[in-house]
């Protein structure tokens, strides 16, 4: 098997992943689901050969891991400013500039909010992501940031729910 469909087989198992997470009603699902997604996602861009994409999804899966544990005075902007360090070296186009912005919000986000507010922050968070998939026109990648979006409205517009019970 060549890495290139090593890659997009990385990809598309990332992609289910992160839909399962993001239609979930419980944050810890939420939560943990995204870490292996970003995980995955992280190997996939790699073997693309995408150093921006890899770099901000291993801190978008280190953000996922530690969220919900407390710190998050000291963490949420320690991550934030990874992600502009990332720009700083690492984005050459106004859509990679986008991603960083996604990742600053998602560094407040993951550590202040829950529920609702979370799943708000994360729609606006898709939408950044959306503009550099379209931009390096990513069938994939437009894909998933649409889906994740249609999920993510769905859990925040349909049927309450309530808060499913953490389970460790």
């Amino acid at each position: 098997m060549s890495l290139y469909l090593l890659a997009q087989a990385l990809g598309f198992l990332s992609m289910g992943i992160g839909w399962w997470a993001n239609s979930q009603s419980s944050d810890h699902r939420l939560l943990r689901g995204n870490l292996v997604a970003a995980g995955l996602t992280a190997a996939h861009l790699g073997l693309l050969g995408s150093p921006l994409g890899m770099s901000n999804q291993m801190v978008n899966a280190a953000r996922f891991a530690l969220a919900g544990r407390g710190g998050g005075r000291v963490l949420a902007p320690l991550f934030a400013a990874l992600a502009l360090a990332q720009g700083w070296w690492l984005a050459s186009h106004w859509s990679e500039w986008c991603v960083v912005a996604a990742s600053v919000i998602s560094s407040y986000l993951l550590f202040h909010c829950r529920g609702r507010a979370l799943r708000w922050g994360l729609l606006l968070c898709n939408a950044l992501n959306l503009t550099l998939s379209v931009t390096l026109l990513s069938w994939s990648g437009c894909l998933y940031q649409v889906v994740t979006m249609a999920l993510l409205l769905h859990t925040l517009l349909g049927p309450e729910r309530t808060e499913q019970p953490e389970r460790g």
